[in-house]
Protein backbone atom coordinates (compact mmCIF):
# COMPACT_ATOMS: atom_id res chain seq x y z
CA UNK A 1 0.00 0.00 0.00
CA UNK A 2 1.40 3.38 -0.98
CA UNK A 3 0.63 6.49 1.04
CA UNK A 4 0.78 9.84 -0.71
CA UNK A 5 2.31 12.50 1.59
CA UNK A 6 0.81 15.36 -0.42
CA UNK A 7 -2.75 14.24 0.23
CA UNK A 8 -3.43 17.06 2.72
CA UNK A 9 -2.21 19.64 0.23
CA UNK A 10 -4.36 18.12 -2.51
CA UNK A 11 -7.42 18.30 -0.26
CA UNK A 12 -6.77 21.98 0.49
CA UNK A 13 -6.30 22.62 -3.23
CA UNK A 14 -9.65 20.95 -3.96
CA UNK A 15 -11.35 23.06 -1.30
CA UNK A 16 -9.79 26.24 -2.70
CA UNK A 17 -10.81 25.30 -6.24
CA UNK A 18 -14.37 24.52 -5.14
CA UNK A 19 -14.61 27.86 -3.31
CA UNK A 20 -13.32 29.72 -6.38
CA UNK A 21 -15.86 28.00 -8.65
CA UNK A 22 -18.61 28.77 -6.15
CA UNK A 23 -17.70 32.48 -6.03
CA UNK A 24 -17.36 32.66 -9.83
CA UNK A 25 -20.76 31.01 -10.31
CA UNK A 26 -22.41 33.33 -7.76
CA UNK A 27 -20.95 36.42 -9.48
CA UNK A 28 -22.04 35.15 -12.90
CA UNK A 29 -25.62 34.62 -11.77
CA UNK A 30 -25.70 38.04 -10.09
CA UNK A 31 -24.53 39.74 -13.31
CA UNK A 32 -27.19 37.97 -15.37
CA UNK A 33 -30.11 39.65 -13.57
Amino acid sequence: RVLIPMRGQCDSLNVAAAATILLFEAARQRDRK
